[in-house]
């Protein structure tokens, strides 16, 4: 027995190590020169700058680089010298070259997953499959029709009105949804975005508010804390790498006050890469997407001058509420 465990002793001090680590973890504990690794993996590549992830290719003899080029790029915020007439307010939003944009412009060919596990209603990732990847997915077709508790859904809250990047009436329809989906689906965990950060702050602080006097949201909160999908209300730039079982978007944007149509600019969707954020935002779900917009699907411009993001806004709109692919 002792020869045994020797041996094992042995064996196990001979083994590489393996590590989980983020890029500023590996460069703050891994001393220069301490450790080689064989293969250095990274996922979630797309959010990753160049620059960040040197030190981690640099510990390392093969690289395997792990991502969607059509999902959210690293992306910052930088604050304005003056006021704009930006959706987003005073606030500039960057989007950099990633670390995956690097390696697919180099190494060929590019490997694809072909395969969409997360979704178990179909209808979750029809748009997504045909607006954004050409219908290359494989989907697995879900044995139940589309209804409340699964697939898209579509709420049109009538006479809202957008004014200082805040939508009221549609943030208070959001919070009487996500009541309903506490009382009576308590068995999904859910999930709320908004398309800008004060519409995000307005809802949290709303339903903080309201699920103070309705019985069983406390109980509802820790039992999906507990295994670890707590519920969240986060903005658009946030939700990369989230997933729940529904995902309750409010759209944000609306017609300013004495308006008969909004604004034709909707923050960093109407930017380069903006159909980027929405095809994160789009595929977040597992069972059902509830897309509350005060919003028409014809209440937006879309023709071939309009920006991919505004026109991918547009066609979701359109989809979720006429069940409708633009072909």
């Amino acid at each position: 027995v002792r020869k045994l465990l020797a041996r094992a002793g042995a064996a196990i001090q001979a083994l590489k190590p393996c590590f989980m680590m983020g890029p500023q973890a590996v460069a703050q504990f891994l001393h220069p020169g301490g450790l080689q690794f064989d293969v250095v993996v990274m996922d979630e590549a797309s959010q990753l700058r160049p620059e960040e992830a040197i030190g981690a290719i640099a510990r390392g003899s093969q690289l395997i680089v792990v991502g969607d080029p059509k999902q959210l790029p690293p992306t910052s915020f930088f604050a304005r010298g003056q006021a704009t007439d930006d959706e987003e307010g005073a606030m500039a939003v960057v989007d950099s070259e990633s670390i995956l944009d690097v390696a697919i412009s180099h190494f060929q060919p590019v490997r694809s997953l072909r395969w969409h596990y997360r979704s178990r209603h179909q209808s979750l990732i029809a748009f997504s499959n045909q607006e954004f990847y050409r219908g290359n997915l494989i989907v697995f077709p879900s044995p139940y029709p589309q209804g409340s508790i699964l697939g898209v859904r579509y709420h049109y809250v009538r006479d809202a009105v957008y004014e200082d990047q805040l939508n009221p009436k549609e943030a208070q329809r959001v919070v009487d949804f996500v009541v309903t989906h506490i009382t009576t689906t308590p068995g999904q965990s859910l999930g709320i975005v908004t398309l800008n950060t004060r519409q995000r702050d307005l809802i949290a602080e709303l339903l903080e508010d309201r699920l103070k006097t309705v019985p069983g949201a406390e109980a509802f909160r820790e039992n999906w804390e507990k295994q670890g999908f707590r519920m969240f209300v986060k903005n658009l730039e946030n939700v990369q790498g989230d997933e729940r079982d529904t995902i309750i978007i409010s759209t944000t944007f609306g017609r300013p006050p004495g308006a008969s149509k909004p604004r034709q600019n909707f923050g960093p969707i109407s930017r380069d890469g903006g159909w980027r954020r929405l095809n994160v935002l789009f595929t977040r779900a597992r069972c059902a997407v509830l897309l509350v917009t005060s919003m028409r699907p014809e209440d937006v411009i879309a023709d071939h001058r309009t920006p991919l993001g505004t026109q991918a806004l547009h066609n979701y709109r359109d989809y979720a509420c006429n069940g409708r692919l633009r072909h």
